[in-house]
């Protein structure tokens, strides 16, 4: 996937290619989808998002700016429409409970439930952090597409990432990780 070529195919978009868009979804879906899960922890809920994302990406096609990659584009909607899902589960106090701490060794977990102790750290982060935490740590983006992305300056990346990074830690050790 070369920014080249989302580039040209974004401009494709801009001019009503439905194929440019499709080949836009398929290069996007499955990591968008894995960002906006790892945010709202539910599968319905992370797919509205990334398909409104892609609505959103062919109805405001023509606002896009050609500075930006294409990538940092569609995470920035992404993580958008994430915020505003937590937004509302807020406001309808569908907040995820608490996660009672299991008390467990290192020794008898394997990698499977190492991993699901690690997203539930994860999940338990606020949305701020925990977006920044999946951008830079799980998807591996840079600062600056993070900060576009989660709209935040880089400085606010890095801190929001230091806390979060503390903050999986000290929920790991309660694990006994």
């Amino acid at each position: 996937m070369t920014t080249d070529t989302d580039i040209a195919l974004m401009q494709q978009v801009k001019k009503g290619s439905e194929a440019a868009l499709r080949e836009l979804i398929d290069r996007y879906r499955e990591r968008l989808y894995c960002m906006a899960y790892s945010l709202l922890d539910n599968r319905a809920a992370a797919e509205d998002a990334v398909q409104e994302t892609f609505i959103r990406l062919w109805t405001k096609a023509r606002r896009y700016d050609m500075r930006h990659t294409v990538a940092a584009w569609l995470y920035t909607i992404c993580t958008r429409r994430c915020y505003d899902e937590l937004r509302r589960r807020r406001r309808h106090r569908e907040a995820m409970e608490q996660l009672e701490q299991p008390v467990v060794t290192v020794g008898s977990l394997d990698e499977e439930q190492i991993l699901a102790l690690l997203r539930q750290a994860v999940a338990s982060l606020p949305p701020k952090q925990r977006v920044v935490y999946q951008l830079r740590e799980i998807e591996c983006l840079d600062a600056e597409t993070t900060a576009m992305a989660a709209r935040m300056t880089v400085d606010q990346v890095k801190a929001n990432l230091w806390i979060a990074r503390n903050a999986v830690r000290e929920k790991l050790m309660q694990y006994g990780i």
